[in-house]
């Protein structure tokens, strides 16, 4: 049976450094990619990586994009031929993705996702 499930933990010079993962389906591998892409490649912390614009490609056709998404960003998708499908600002359909960040001097640092039900809690 197809499954998307992809709970993720992230090593970085072999220590955990984070843990994420999201209810949606076929699109838990986007949302745990744009996720990712949003800490390592632009510096989010984990809430800032969570509450971010998310985009989908659903096929080579079509690109499901949530309503944050700039106008800009959008015009240029189409220009370069992509089918757009606009989603709600803060949409389900994206998951509703749980994480954690492990600074190097231990800290933990949870991310909620405001899409759906959950919060980061410590004990």
């Amino acid at each position: 049976m197809f499954s998307s499930m992809a709970g993720t933990l992230l090593v970085k010079d072999g220590k955990p450094f984070m843990a994420i993962g999201t209810p949606g389906g076929a699109r838990i591998p986007t949302t745990v990619s744009n996720i990712i892409i949003n800490v390592v490649d632009f510096g989010m912390d984990i809430q800032q990586a969570i509450e971010a614009p998310r985009f989908h490609n659903r096929n080579t056709m079509t690109t499901d994009l949530e309503g944050r998404i700039s106008p800009e960003t959008r015009s240029q998708l189409e220009q370069r031929g992509y089918k757009l499908s606009m989603k709600n600002n803060f949409d389900m359909y994206f998951g509703g993705a749980q994480g954690i960040l492990l600074s190097p001097d231990g800290k933990l640092f949870g991310g909620a996702d405001p899409r759906r039900d959950g919060k980061a809690v410590g004990y």
